[in-house]
């Protein structure tokens, strides 16, 4: 049974393809929703209830300021942020305000995805 669920709205198709093969691999992880439409994602978090929600990561490199106000009301969902090209990653919730993750294998991209929230 699927530990996590995570909700894909990274704008790069390519990106998101890549993603859900990863998630497809997993028997921890279950894809609940593809949101390609920003507007649908409050809507998508209140009813699917995610632990993940992946976005995309802008050029200049900063999460986007909405994901405060998301967690604000969602405090349990975490949110990661992913450069198009895939060489930079954010992660971001609560407890942990921000923290920035480079160099990672597509396995240990996996094991976080797969960690319960501790």
């Amino acid at each position: 049974m699927p530990e996590q669920r995570i909700v894909l709205a990274n704008g790069s198709r390519l990106l998101r393809d890549m993603l859900k093969r990863i998630i497809f691999k997993s028997d921890k992880l279950e894809l609940v929703r593809e949101v390609t439409d920003q507007k649908e994602l409050p809507s998508v978090i209140e009813h699917t209830n995610p632990e993940w929600v992946i976005v995309s990561l802008p050029f200049d490199n900063v999460v986007p300021p909405w994901v405060d106000s998301f967690m604000v009301s969602h405090p349990s969902v975490r949110f990661m942020a992913l450069a198009i090209d895939g060489s930079k990653i954010k992660m971001k919730w609560l407890e942990v305000h921000e923290q920035e993750l480079d160099g990672l294998s597509l396995n240990e991209l996996l094991h976080i995805l797969e960690s319960p929230v501790s």
